[in-house]
């Protein structure tokens, strides 16, 4: 585990890393994932170590949302005066982003019926 664990901090701190060197407003977590979904494509895959790793972390995950609660109650200020914004702005975010996935999974399931048909 600790060689699998070992590997996904260094891709999070290559992100970090690249995040600070560049000045990216992507935050540098985004960035060693993305770093670490290409090196999984150049690398063929997971293997079952780092599958476990993954599976032990994802049971785990709960933990690291700690970090976010403590921020709301920091800021409850801010939540009081802004709130319904932050609200509004999360529901139609979300809504968009639900219509969209839709949208792509309509035209991927139409894409591959047609393969389907002409494979047929």
């Amino acid at each position: 585990m600790l060689p699998s664990l070992t590997l996904i901090i260094l891709f999070q701190l290559a992100g970090t890393f690249v995040q600070q060197h560049f000045n990216s407003p992507i935050p540098g977590a985004v960035i060693g994932m993305i770093l670490f979904f290409l090196y999984l494509c150049l690398a063929g895959g997971s293997n079952e170590k780092l599958q476990e790793t993954g599976s032990r972390l994802l049971k785990h995950l709960p933990l690291l949302f700690i970090p976010a609660g403590v921020g709301i109650l920091v800021y409850t200020e801010e939540l009081r005066t802004q709130g319904i914004a932050i609200v509004a702005s999360l529901t139609l975010g979300s809504l968009i982003a639900f219509v969209i996935t839709l949208l792509i999974f309509k035209k991927l399931t139409a894409i591959q019926n047609t393969t389907r048909a002409h494979n047929d």
